[in-house]
């Protein structure tokens, strides 16, 4: 195992010690608290520490720069006698950022000859660094370079229009996607849809996955139109009987209410003990413009937000939560594509940093 002296102690070192002492035996290390001409012991460790003035004293192996100013360590080092081909920088060692991961991942690193610190990558050549704030723009765009290659994707996003194909969810093509979401959740929990059951604004899911379960079919609606429907209003609960409803079916609505805890609370209220809400709503959406201009938007939602809303109500044990998307279909829907236009196959993945539609069973 190769021996080395380590420059630093603080904590850009102690987040790799594990690394490093897999790879190198410590020998000694330098930092510029010490008092030169002194020598104290690493934690509880028999390795001694030493101020950098006393390098040129101890054993003639590698020292590796572990501290994010390593431009100006290397100055120091160089300053009071340190040969070049010693020293070995850490941060190229160690990636700590995202961006150093990628531009050090091909084995390329920081390397120093003249006096002059520099980045030597094989496709952009030599790139000298004099200071940290330069160091950290040379490796972003060094990191957006080499992702360019690796991934077409990036190149064919930034060449996207800045228009979408749709602003109707692609309804005049096929199937909004967010609806495939919508009713695979239904799908998924349709042994709940029984009884007395009430949706808004129409009974299309109700009568679909209801199946011989259905007693009868109720609809809610602020203007109170058509048959079986009734007149209320789900965020002040006017018209709202408590009690009455087996399952309550609400699916893209809490968007449009501006005060979800009253919306929540009647939901809650509306059901029957032992009762069932499945409610879904938009994560990662475009605005529905003709609901906007109808009733106002006001909320995209997230997972903590739909736990946080309901599990107060409901309990904890009685609250289930399900993120339906992923990065394809997110950007997918915000373009106006509809689900014709893509494979099954983008389905079946759920990734909850990209939540498109949340789905919520709430027992009571």
């Amino acid at each position: 195992m190769q021996r080395v002296i380590v420059f630093g102690t603080g904590k850009f070192y102690q987040d790799r010690e594990y690394k490093i002492k897999q790879e190198y035996e410590i020998v000694a290390f330098l930092d510029n608290k010490i008092v030169a001409g002194r020598k104290i012991y690493y934690q509880d460790t028999l390795v001694p520490i030493y101020n950098p003035m006393d390098a040129n004293t101890l054993e003639d192996c590698p020292i590796l720069i572990m501290t994010r100013q390593f431009i100006e360590v290397c100055e120091q080092l160089l300053q009071i006698g340190i040969a070049e081909e010693r020293i070995l920088f850490g941060i190229s060692l160690y990636p700590r950022s995202a961006s150093e991961q990628i531009t050090f991942s091909d084995g390329e690193g920081l390397k120093i000859r003249d006096g002059e610190v520099y980045l030597q990558l094989k496709n952009s050549g030599k790139h000298v660094i004099r200071s940290g704030k330069e160091y950290e723009r040379i490796v972003a765009e060094c990191a957006r370079e080499k992702e360019k290659e690796r991934n077409p994707m990036i190149g064919m996003i930034s060449n996207m229009p800045l228009v979408p194909a749709s602003r109707l969810f692609g309804s005049e093509r096929g199937k909004p996607i967010d609806r495939y979401y919508i009713e695979k959740f239904l799908e998924e929990h349709k042994e709940y849809i029984k009884g007395d059951i009430l949706e808004i604004a129409d009974a299309t899911y109700s009568m679909t996955y209801g199946e011989d379960r259905i007693r009868q079919t109720y609809i809610l609606h602020v203007e109170g139109w058509g048959e079986n429907t009734i007149k209320g209003n789900l965020e002040t609960g006017e018209g709202i009987e408590g009690e009455r409803f087996d399952t309550a079916i609400i699916t893209q609505t809490l968007m449009f209410i501006y005060d979800i805890q009253s919306a929540a609370q009647n939901i809650y209220r509306m059901l029957k003990p032992s009762g069932t809400a499945l409610v879904t709503v938009a994560g990662i959406s475009q605005i529905s413009r003709y609901d906007a201009d109808n009733w106002g938007s006001y909320y995209s939602f997230h997972v903590d937000l739909v736990k946080k809303l309901f599990e107060p109500l409901f309990g904890k044990d009685h609250v289930e939560i399900i993120s339906y998307g992923n990065v394809k279909t997110a950007v997918s829907l915000l373009y106006g594509l509809c689900c014709e236009d893509l494979a099954e196959s983008d389905f079946e993945m759920n990734d909850l940093d990209y939540p498109l539609i949340i789905g919520a069973v709430l027992h009571r």
